[in-house]
């Protein structure tokens, strides 16, 4: 048996893998207007776009807000399917206190279909030696801590249903492109989410993880990452900074200006990832969404490490 013919063969089982996984996840659960789902993080971006989906394919949907301003604007622009309510998933009292919300409007018996665990911040954006142990926690207690609270609090709810946990990590859970803490979230969120499949699969739960690239969000936002920038190096003593010339500050300024340009004004790809984890009867393990994590980074975090490394440095420069 020659070696092409081996390769061949291999490939062709691979694509008839994948064939089989795509078709498999295009069978759809039914009676959404049964199935009731919690989405945090909907004052904006992916969180808010999500619940009015959802909201027009009738789900039941709780829809949890950082701010009473941004939970009274979405509930005027949806039905009455959409309960909105206010949460910090960076509090474990706020996160407690929601679970109460949720569970007293819950009909007799059921549980949630899917808790989507969309909210997220950016963090400070600057070297990772800028930063303090608190720079580090404020990103951690949102984007993994934060995540894993409101996983292992609306959980019982989810085993009731035998629903899915849908969690956002990002392509910078996979190659770390960004700002240390941001990246240091995103990579804990998979590692935590594998766990978690693994762990409660035999109870009929299943676990999903959506990969966005860059989109055009308010984490995006170019002012908000250059005033985070600023303050970070205002705030780094000079003995630190010298150490950092100014082609670094300008290589940080690049990398903001250029990730701000580059993000995708598609924010319906990753809402239909979203949906697609909810509605499916397989739904896929995970999902690269975007054309830059798709067609470039994926190859960037397969190649020689020293080989990537060299990349993205020559992409700051």
């Amino acid at each position: 048996m020659n070696c092409c013919f081996v390769a061949g063969l291999f490939l062709a089982v691979v694509l008839i893998y994948q064939l089989v996984t795509w078709l498999r996840s295009r069978i759809r659960i039914g009676d959404y207007h049964k199935k009731h789902v919690l989405v945090t993080g909907c004052d904006t971006g992916f969180g808010n776009l999500l619940a009015k989906r959802l909201d027009v394919l009738g789900f039941r949907v709780f829809a949890a807000c950082l701010t009473s301003q941004g939970a009274e604007k979405l509930q005027a622009e949806s039905s009455s399917r959409v309960t909105t309510l206010v949460l910090d998933i960076s509090d474990e009292k706020s996160i407690s206190a929601a679970r109460d919300f949720v569970a007293a409007r819950l009909p007799e018996g059921q549980g949630l279909w899917g808790v989507v665990n969309n909210a997220a911040i950016v963090g400070p954006v600057c070297p990772s030696e800028w930063l303090s142990r608190d720079g580090y926690q404020t990103c951690l207690a949102v984007n993994l801590l934060g995540l894993i609270d409101v996983t292992r609090t609306f959980l019982p709810l989810v085993r009731r249903a035998r629903g899915r946990v849908v969690n956002t990590a990002s392509m910078s859970g996979r190659i770390a492109v960004g700002p240390s803490p941001y990246c240091m979230s995103k990579y804990g969120v998979e590692a935590f989410s594998d766990c978690l499949r693994r762990e409660v699969y035999r109870q009929g739960v299943q676990v999903c993880i959506i990969e966005p690239g860059g989109f055009k969000t308010d984490l995006l936002r170019q002012d908000t990452l250059f005033k985070s920038f600023k303050m970070s190096y205002d705030a780094t003593p000079a003995d630190i900074r010298q150490h950092y010339p100014e082609s670094t500050v300008e290589a940080f300024s690049k990398m903001i200006t250029r990730a701000s340009a580059m993000a995708s004004r598609k924010l319906h790809l990753v809402v239909d990832a979203y949906v697609l984890a909810l509605t499916s009867r397989f739904p896929p393990t995970r999902q690269l969404v975007g054309s830059d994590v798709r067609l470039f980074y994926r190859l960037l975090w397969n190649l020689p490490t020293p080989l990537t490394d060299w990349i993205l440095l020559k992409l700051g420069e």
